[in-house]
């Protein structure tokens, strides 16, 4: 059975994904996801978000959706955000 995730853009929209191999996302996946180095920020319930590590500094689009996600687990100061394209996964799906 094939895993899944989903990538939450800055503009709203969502997109279910499965890592090629059906199990766990490579580095390499990841980091064509946010379009750079990778951030992961551990959530309460398990899974995780991965976003550009770099994103605010190379001027990515503000991320709402995803921002709200983090606060809600208090994975973020309240007055930070996150940028650019967001993978939120199941912490066992990227090794």
């Amino acid at each position: 059975m094939k895993k899944e995730a989903t990538i939450i853009y800055p503009d709203g929209r969502e997109e279910k994904i499965s890592p090629a191999n059906g199990n766990d996302f490579s580095l390499e996946e990841v980091q064509k996801i946010v379009g750079g180095y990778i951030e992961v920020v551990g959530l309460s319930d398990g899974n995780i978000l991965v976003l550009n590590e770099e994103g605010k500094l190379c001027g990515l689009d503000e991320n709402p959706k995803a921002t709200v996600i983090a606060h809600e687990h208090k994975a973020l100061f309240p007055h930070d955000y996150m940028v650019g394209n967001v993978l939120i996964c199941s912490s066992d799906m990227l090794k």
